[in-house]
């Protein structure tokens, strides 16, 4: 697996190493939930899945108790660029579930896409979490469904003339989010 990773490598989702393994990164977890436990079970799978994939397009997911911490599911050998699978054991191991938290990361650092949105609210998680290889970190809920094809409209009328590049594609991500927020029953941030 290791080498399936590293080869075509992608400098730009290379992650900063040094910030991951640093305090303040780790102190941006302690402000997830009000469980010291919970928090450093999330800043530890963080940092596996960020290290994981590093230099991939390639995304990890964990699904934890909020509870307990316990690790619930699991999502680590995903072969579909920014995309992950939903397989019958992940299905059958978090079916009935209450107090689900998700973690997944987000190797272009774009915040949480209306998939995640919707899919935070038909498996009624308690907690979604982004982990950005740039170690920006999102958190999301969403109580209730939000039509894909008005997420895409909203990113069109904001994108800058059409120009698509990383920045003017994150700035229109938010606006749109910012957008939908007015009146659907979701909401996200940064977690600085």
């Amino acid at each position: 697996m290791l080498e399936y990773q590293r080869y075509g490598r992608n400098k730009a989702t290379v992650i900063n190493s040094t910030y991951i393994n640093s305090g303040e990164y780790r102190r941006k977890f302690d402000k997830i939930t009000h469980n010291d436990d919970i928090n450093r079970i999330l800043y530890l799978k963080a940092k596996e899945m960020l290290f994981h994939r590093s230099g991939t397009l390639l995304e990890d997911m964990y699904w934890i108790d909020g509870d307990t911490g316990e690790i619930v599911a699991k999502a680590l050998n995903e072969k579909v660029i920014e995309e992950v699978n939903y397989t019958k054991s992940i299905f059958n191991a978090i079916n009935g579930k209450t107090n689900l938290i998700t973690m997944h990361t987000h190797p272009n650092s774009m915040p949480p896409s209306i998939a995640d949105f919707n899919s935070c609210f038909e498996h009624n998680y308690a907690i979604c979490i982004v982990i950005c290889h740039d170690g920006t970190i999102y958190n999301y809920i969403s109580n209730q469904k939000v039509p894909d094809k008005l997420y895409e409209i909203y990113i069109k009328k904001f994108r800058n003339n059409g120009d698509i590049n990383t920045e003017t594609e994150k700035s229109a991500q938010f606006m749109a989010l910012e957008q939908i927020k007015r009146n659907y029953n979701i909401s996200f941030q940064e977690v600085i």
